[in-house]
């Protein structure tokens, strides 16, 4: 009887590459073991399980070529290959993600729902639940939209005008896209604040008022200042996006002078250098400060400990 020759090994060419798994090429029989080069470097790949198909575990930076030398391959039954190849090609660009709420992004809905959005298809998308994390911790579900966008939905609404840091973990152990491609930095931080149930309303029309609503309904009211001529307050919507009990104000008023006020008291600040803030005058209700809304100092007070940071403000004719 004939001996029947025993069968070459080949080397057919790559599948497919991922910066997160390495570079996964494709022989004509099963193979169980690899040499191959990289950076000048000899490494040897053992396969557990021979296939016909195997991945070269090589560590591949994200977005950039890579050449790699496979110097030897062998499997059960064949011949071994040990025709040195060059192994070339490209890692996709990192991974990406856009969320909403954005970076301190105020007035979010208490109820969510909060959305990401990556720029590649996710393999590992049962995993996405526990890559998120919230301080305070926020239970809730993972709802997946398409194979690139999912939401997290709160179980429960959130506190009004709370302080919420909502992460995502980058790196390998994230979302990892079917191409291989993850975030590039290791934690992703979405820091944003939840809709206020209260609102200011400055009302710049003589008399000039300030109102705090909660849930619609008044709880303080006080005559207030706003700027003159030349420093006017400029109407608009705001939020207070900072709160200290005292500060030190300098600039320039219109006429041209300096000032330099400190211990300021009952500051919050809106935008820039305009905060409303407690300041003593001999009367409120008209135009007197450089842009602030000045308060009495009392009122400034009490106002200062109903609200909070993310409580928006409308400044209005």
């Amino acid at each position: 009887m004939k001996r029947q020759p025993t069968p070459e090994l080949e080397y057919d060419g790559v599948v497919a590459t991922s910066a997160a798994k390495g570079v996964e090429l494709s022989f004509n029989h099963p193979v169980a073991s690899m040499t191959w080069v990289l950076d000048g470097k000899t490494q040897q790949t053992l396969v557990r399980k021979p296939a016909s198909k195997v991945w070269i575990p090589a560590s591949l930076p994200q977005g950039t070529a890579y050449h790699i030398v496979l110097r030897r391959a062998a499997g059960p039954g064949t011949t071994p290959w040990t025709k040195a190849t060059a192994v070339d090609g490209a890692t996709a660009p990192p991974l990406t993600v856009t969320t909403d709420p954005g970076i301190w992004q105020f007035d979010v809905p208490a109820d969510g729902p909060f959305t990401f959005t990556f720029s590649a298809p996710i393999a590992n998308r049962a995993q996405l639940a526990q890559d998120i994390q919230f301080s305070p911790s926020v239970a809730g579900q993972i709802d997946w939209t398409s194979d690139t966008t999912a939401q997290f939905i709160p179980a429960k609404a959130l506190s009004p005008a709370e302080t919420v840091h909502m992460t995502i973990e980058g790196g390998v152990a994230g979302p990892v896209s079917t191409r291989g491609q993850y975030l590039a930095n290791q934690t992703i931080e979405r820091p944003f604040i939840v809709a206020s149930n209260e609102r200011i309303v400055v009302t710049e029309t003589l008399p000039e008022t300030l109102t705090l609503y909660r849930n619609g309904k008044p709880l303080l009211k006080s005559l207030c200042n706003t700027g003159v001529t030349g420093a006017t307050t400029q109407p608009g919507q705001y939020y207070i996006h900072s709160m200290v009990q005292s500060a030190t104000m300098s600039g320039v008023d219109p006429d041209g002078e300096t000032y330099h006020i400190p211990n300021v008291p009952w500051v919050m600040g809106l935008v820039g250098n305009t905060a409303i803030h407690g300041y003593p005058r001999a009367s409120y209700g008209y135009p007197q400060s450089n842009g602030c809304v000045e308060l009495p100092i009392e009122t400034a007070k009490k106002l200062y400990r109903l609200v909070q940071v993310g409580t928006p403000v409308a400044i209005e004719k």
